[in-house]
């Protein structure tokens, strides 16, 4: 290898980042965001160690609540217990969750993306962007709702999260229905915006569904592959094949219970997600979606536990044969594809 696989830039296709504030820390410590504080997932002086450059930022607009038997759903899911989740007025949450997001910007210098001359200018420069992500479309009462969050810098969108939305079936449903009316309107929206779409915590059929109505290169931001953890949460080879003739990507996650089965995975164990989509595939498949600060204490891989510790995971990669061009694919190149695609 000679290129440094710090000197990579890189673009994170999923951090709970408002989540840290309005979860109280979501399980990490408190601190100012433009230090380094240890045991955090993420931070400012993290990102510049590893050279992210970009980060898929959600905005969540759930609260924890108690629900004895959507807890045990969620055990299933990810193998831990976890409070429930419930949507009341997500549409107030929306705008702490923007507002949020809009303030970093100013404390921190952080640029929000709204336009492909943005992303170049984040790839280019030294500075953190945010492209501002919504988790679920439960805020959505009306596809046509878009236009306005657009206005206010929305890029991409996730369809659903776990649950049964109007716009389709997450992935912990108990039967899947799929991608709905409203669904369809909503990815034509999307489309016709240039927001991507995110089929991540969306269930089989509606990630089928949905990529086989959206015109443009949709992503699964932060999966992982079935054939290694059979959960509704990981993706199979159908939805990895339908992704991979869209022109889509996978942001492969470091959530613990979808790498391994084992309590706490090991780096290996990442690769292996990654290698194995790469060798049935393809490299152009392939992106990074960690979910950091959004893990709410499930374990992350070890060696892996922060985005500062990216150059060790492309090290890892490249041991197990990708090559430099492979690396600069799974870094940045294939999600400012599908960013291109979207955006122009």
């Amino acid at each position: 290898m000679s290129m440094s696989t710090s000197s990579i830039p890189s673009i994170d296709l999923h951090e709970d980042v408002s989540a840290y504030y309005i979860y109280s820390g979501g399980g990490a410590p408190l601190g100012d965001f433009g230090e380094d504080v240890p045991g955090r997932e993420a931070d400012i002086p993290k990102y510049r160690k590893a050279n992210v450059r970009v980060v898929f930022s959600a905005i969540f607009p759930g609260i924890e609540s108690f629900s004895p038997e959507e807890s045990r759903a969620l055990l299933g899911l990810y193998g831990r217990w976890l409070p429930a989740t419930k949507y009341r007025v997500p549409q107030a949450i929306l705008w702490e969750h923007f507002s949020i997001y809009y303030k970093m910007a100013e404390a921190y210098g952080i640029k929000i993306v709204e336009s492909l001359t943005d992303l170049e200018y984040c790839l280019r420069g030294s500075g953190l962007c945010f492209v501002l992500h919504l988790e679920g479309a439960e805020s959505i009462d009306d596809p046509y709702d878009l236009v306005l969050l657009r206005r206010l810098g929305l890029r991409s969108l996730g369809i659903t999260w776990n649950y049964q939305n109007k716009y389709g079936s997450g992935c912990g449903v108990k039967k899947d229905l799929g991608l709905t009316s409203d669904g369809e309107e909503l990815v034509k929206m999307a489309n016709k915006l240039g927001i991507v779409v995110d089929l991540a915590h969306a269930s089989k059929r509606t990630a089928l569904e949905a990529i086989a109505t959206s015109k443009k290169p949709v992503i699964v931001s932060h999966a992982n592959i079935r054939k290694f953890v059979d959960k509704p949460r990981n993706v199979d080879d159908e939805v990895l094949e339908a992704l991979h003739k869209n022109g889509g990507v996978i942001g492969i996650s470091a959530i613990g219970p979808l790498i391994s089965q084992k309590p706490r995975p090991t780096l290996s164990e990442l690769v292996d997600h990654f290698t194995y989509v790469r060798e049935t595939y393809g490299p152009h498949l392939l992106s990074i979606g960690t979910d950091f600060l959004g893990l709410l204490g499930l374990p992350a891989p070890e060696g892996f536990e922060s985005i500062d510790k990216l150059p060790a995971l492309y090290a890892k990669l490249a041991e197990k044969g990708f090559s430099e061009e492979d690396l600069r694919k799974v870094a940045y190149e294939n999600a400012v594809r599908v960013l291109k695609a979207n955006f122009e």
